[in-house]
């Protein structure tokens, strides 16, 4: 215990002392994280009916304190810890039911990238880097809907009525935490613009792109249609951040 407190109190040393010398910038930035729309064709499947898994924009958050080192008067490199939640808007389709619901997906992160400063007083960072995923928990609400066709019964001869429609749904609340790797990682591009809120106080703009690699199982082993679909053919996600951010 003394062991950690010491490192702490080092590393915090260390960081002050650089922060003197305006090399080390302490950052907290927040904001919110956008979704791409996909389509997932599951083939590898005994279902007939073109089974599919199609995301719809929605919007989460996330929060991330960082620190900005500054290699020279024209790059410097961005690493933090922050926590995200990303969210999806779904429709999976599986045979004759459709599972409408909202997907929450939340993580610890760890991003590090290289910036590249240009513009007026090197104003704007073109960075470029990569991150570590930690799963927290994933879930999926929403509705189950069962379609299927059925004679009308109440006729003297069924066999010759039309098919009817029939439309049976229920709501459903899933923890689909074994669907995803506990650990993942990516990579991303980003922007930031430096800004200045009071003479004292300054920040930044930042827009960022977020590529998974390998968030997504290849199989559920755990779900009831692991005999029927496999999953794999999902593709991995790719969101958006939009946040704004202040030096500490």
């Amino acid at each position: 215990m003394k062991q950690k407190f010491l490192i702490v109190l080092l590393t915090l040393f260390f960081i002050k002392s650089y922060s003197q010398e305006g090399k080390v910038k302490i950052q907290l930035s927040t904001g919110t994280t956008l979704s791409i729309p996909k389509t997932s064709k599951l083939t590898d499947s005994n279902i007939d009916g073109n089974p599919q898994i199609k995301s719809s924009t929605n919007i989460g958050a996330f929060v991330l304190p960082s620190l900005n080192y500054s290699l020279n008067e024209k790059t410097s490199i961005d690493f933090g810890i922050g926590y995200y939640i990303d969210r999806f808007s779904i429709e999976e389709k599986v045979g004759n039911v459709t599972n409408d619901g909202n997907r929450n997906v939340s993580q610890i992160q760890t991003p590090i990238n290289l910036n590249f400063h240009f513009g007026d007083n090197n104003c704007y960072l073109f960075g470029i880097g990569g991150f570590s995923s930690f799963l927290m928990s994933a879930k999926e609400k929403g509705e189950s809907t069962i379609s299927y066709n059925g004679f009308n019964t109440g006729a003297e001869n069924p066999v010759l009525d039309p098919l009817v429609n029939t439309n049976l749904s229920q709501n459903y609340d899933n923890d689909i935490k074994d669907r995803f790797n506990s650990i993942s990682f990516g990579a991303f591009i980003q922007l930031k613009k430096n800004i200045s809120f009071s003479a004292n106080t300054k920040g930044f703009l930042i827009l960022k792109i977020n590529q998974y690699f390998n968030s997504i199982k290849n199989n559920d082993s755990n779900s009831d249609l692991s005999n029927y679909v496999n999953f794999k053919n999902e593709k991995e996600p790719t969101t958006i951040n939009l946040g704004i951010g202040i030096e500490l």
